[in-house]
């Protein structure tokens, strides 16, 4: 082989292994390159006025440290045996938990102790609304207190897991406060607003794949090279800490512990268009307002619909306007004749119809199960406020018409 030869191939094999130099490459999704640290808080939360006005309208993430430490019962979620020994009724409590088999995700039931008992040593996870008996355990965020920020409260989602082989990617549609209760995550965000092309790399289109098509464990640059130019803002939360993730935020979390962590959603839409001056009339913070003494009375009517969701499935009815009729003699109320409500039925069809193709399966309705399945009920507890407010603006027309009618009678008769 002459010298030329060797140069030639000594050259290619340099190119080929240099093709990538970057330090993120085949690394962790956000553990090197562009890292931003988010602005941090000791023990307080950001005001409610800076939450909506600056955290919310500009989009901007925060984090508060230790903030829950001096809450009321923070110490009683500390181990799993003071929560069993101290709840009254937690034990027997009934729930749906998710456990990962064969990589296939399964909604099993179970009380909630024997989920205790397992999650540390089978792959098992709790994502759900907060079980009543647990409510009287937990105080509302402060920036959330205030009544004009109470009206604008979505939900709120307790998460029990194990330590996380793999990091989940969630792209979440409501501003939300992420709290750790007990243990210890690895954040990682990143601002799809700013990145749009990222976005659909790290959460594709319902219409193609249904997993993100790269690894978050060996984030492949020369695949994915739009990844290697973003900044990831990080965080390590651990018992104690809030961080404010915006609605239009993708994150990766990380559970190196396990752990007990809280979310409170937000309506994204309406936190925008919230009135500033009446930020300025909020009360006091109150460390005993806890979540049971919220009026979730609005809140409930979407659980039903669990219940009606499965009977279309099981009974055949197919497409968009048969479910929306369906719905419509569900609520007592004409969906198609209200633009904004079937505006908000039609963003819930399109999320559960995961493929697109216009018909929801049995297959598609059980992937919303879990850690995402608050999202389709937030979409439902919207539109089933939207629905009251106009049924109790309708209810109270009569009322008005009927006094002018009296009045107009009584001045018919002063005059005769």
């Amino acid at each position: 082989m002459d010298s030329f030869t060797v140069i030639l191939l000594f050259s290619l094999i340099s190119l080929v292994c240099g093709a990538n130099r970057n330090p993120g490459h085949l690394k962790p999704l956000g553990s090197v390159g562009n890292l931003v640290l988010i602005k941090e808080l000791q023990r307080e939360f950001p005001t409610v006025s800076q939450l909506f006005t600056y955290h919310v309208a500009k989009s901007e993430p925060s984090l508060s440290r230790q903030v829950l430490n001096d809450n009321k019962n923070f110490s009683l979620w500390q181990t799993d045996e003071q929560l069993l020994e101290n709840i009254y009724g937690l034990a027997d409590t009934k729930i749906q938990v998710e456990a990962f088999i064969a990589r296939q995700r399964h909604r099993i039931p179970m009380t909630f102790d024997a989920f205790l008992q397992r999650y540390k040593k089978e792959p098992l996870m709790f994502a759900d609304n907060i079980p009543e008996v647990l409510q009287k355990y937990l105080v509302v965020p402060k920036p959330l207190q205030c009544e004009a920020a109470l009206e604008i409260f979505q939900s709120t989602i307790l998460i029990i897991n194990g330590i996380n082989a793999s990091p989940l990617l969630l792209n979440e549609e409501q501003d939300h406060f992420h709290c750790i209760l007990r243990g210890h995550k690895k954040m990682v965000l990143i601002n799809m607003a700013k990145y749009p092309d990222v976005r659909k790399i790290v959460i594709p289109e319902k219409k193609q794949q249904q997993e993100p098509p790269m690894n978050p464990d060996r984030v492949d640059f020369d695949q994915f090279p739009a990844l290697a130019d973003v900044e990831y803002h990080v965080a390590n939360l651990t018992s104690g800490d809030c961080i404010f993730i915006p609605s239009s935020w993708t994150f990766q979390e990380r559970s190196l512990e396990h752990t007990f962590s809280v979310i409170y959603n937000v309506k994204h839409r309406r936190a925008l268009n919230i009135d500033v001056k009446e930020l300025t009339e909020c009360a006091d913070y109150d460390p005993t307002f806890t979540l049971d003494q919220i009026d979730w009375s609005v809140e409930r009517q979407p659980q039903s619909f669990k219940d009606l969701i499965m009977n279309l499935i099981n009974t055949n009815v197919v497409g968009f306007e048969k479910w929306r009729e369906y719905f419509s003699k569900h609520l007592s109320y004409d969906l198609a004749s209200d633009s904004e409500a079937s505006a908000i039925f039609e963003e819930f069809y399109d999320i559960i119809d995961v493929d697109g193709d216009g018909q929801v399966t049995k297959k598609e309705v059980e992937q919303i199960n879990g850690a995402h399945q608050h999202h389709i009920t937030d979409i439902l507890y919207e539109m089933a406020k939207v629905i009251n407010t106009k049924r109790d603006a309708t209810k109270s027309k009569p009322a008005e018409n009927n006094d002018e009618d009296q009045m107009q009678s009584s001045h018919d008769q002063s005059e005769l």
